[in-house]
């Protein structure tokens, strides 16, 4: 919670909820009546947002939930099969067991205990039986984010539930829309100002906008594209929406003036509206957003971005040469399906990291680590990354 980058990601969350910063909701506005009750719309508005946030919220950790129990009850049935070849072949002693375990139907609890006597008995020949300890925790705290979160963990989990190709259409359709909707206000702000100040066709500004957006939209397809939509996800719609936020509100409250803005409000709705607004638009907003901008410009200084690559080479030997590896370069070993890997880092010793990056995998922003500064890599084509 002290950390600068979670405010200005709880920051960025409400920007793009509420459409703040892009436009949208100023173009939108130009279409109301003079004396539209606009406090009534923002308070409104405002509460739904809340309300669907805490609901998206209680969705997503279901959902990820229910995904991390599956896993960790396959990791059970596995490590179990194991245990049992283990005691077939004598590695194992059978009065190690307790004899109320059934391998048949264990029990998550009954596993961990089988899994400590044998990590207490075996305390030096451990490591070699290659077993898991197969907590549900650790698959609740694989942080996942982004794409990962939409495309892996999501699809992922659905193919479990009862009719999972009918969820798997609705869940493609609500992303579908949801970039629609998102489109819409975006496009807006970027064709009514012009069309304000111009006089040109909107039809035509339109079409041209969408084929602009459609032609710089491609690179996201490349083999490359997790690269640059990681890119724009951390520099373009994140710290550029903060310096525009802060902007407009610097505009409003200290060129335009606070007092003569709500006299306008005042006109348009009829009352004046609560001081509160006055002192948090004049004075609270400002030095809150300008903290967050400076603690994060400090922040990115501090911490410049790096750059992992993916090494193709490198991967296929260590899994010819299997090799006693930590942490998420031993789950590529042990051949875990792509989902269960955390994406898009598979682990350091895998990757060729910037020279003098630090050696936090995180972005700026907090997310997976894939950072844009080009690595040194002369025998490697871009078109590989």
């Amino acid at each position: 919670m002290l950390e600068p980058k979670v405010w200005r990601e709880a920051a960025t969350q409400v920007f793009f909820a509420l459409g703040l910063g892009f436009g949208g909701v100023i173009a939108f506005s130009s279409y109301n009546k003079r004396d539209n009750n606009c406090h009534f719309d923002a308070v409104l508005v405002s509460f739904i947002n809340f309300f669907t946030s805490v609901l998206a919220t209680l969705v997503v950790f279901a959902v990820l939930g229910f995904k991390a129990n599956i896993i960790n009850e396959k990791c059970i049935t596995q490590n179990s099969e194991k245990i049992l070849k283990l005691l077939k072949i004598g590695n194992l002693s059978q009065d190690m067991i307790p004899h109320h375990i059934n391998f048949s139907s264990i029990t998550a609890d009954d596993y961990n205990l089988v899994y400590d006597i044998i990590q207490k008995v075996k305390e030096e020949e451990f490591p070699a039986l290659g077993l898991k300890s197969c907590q549900i925790e650790d698959e609740l705290n694989k942080a996942v984010q982004g794409t990962g979160l939409a495309f892996i963990a999501f699809t992922e989990a659905m193919t479990h539930f009862p009719a999972s190709p009918f969820w798997s259409v609705m869940f493609f359709l609500m992303l579908v829309n949801l970039g629609l909707g998102s489109m819409f206000g975006t496009i807006e702000g970027i064709i009514t100002p012009i069309v304000d100040t111009f006089k040109v066709r909107k039809e035509i500004l339109t079409v041209i906008c969408c084929l602009v957006a459609f032609l710089i939209g491609l690179i996201f397809v490349q083999r490359s594209g997790n690269y640059f939509v990681t890119m724009f996800d951390d520099y373009s719609a994140t710290l550029p929406l903060l310096i525009v936020v802060i902007l407009e509100n610097i505009a409003i409250s200290q060129v335009y003036g606070m007092d003569k803005f709500m006299e306008d409000l005042k006109d348009m709705l009829g009352f004046s509206p609560n001081q509160y607004y006055y002192y948090m638009w004049k004075y609270v907003s400002p030095v809150v957003l300008l903290f967050l901008l400076v603690a994060s410009i400090v922040q990115m200084g501090l911490s410049p971005p790096g750059y992992n690559a993916w090494i193709e080479e490198k991967v296929r030997r260590i899994i010819k040469e299997p090799v006693n590896l930590e942490g998420d370069d031993a789950s590529l070993i042990h051949g875990k399906i792509p989902s269960e890997l955390p994406s898009p880092n598979f682990g350091k010793n895998i990757y060729r990291k910037q020279t003098g990056s630090p050696t936090l995998d995180t972005a700026p922003n907090g997310r997976y680590g894939i950072g844009y500064l080009m690595a040194d890599m002369p025998d490697m084509p871009e078109s590989d990354l």
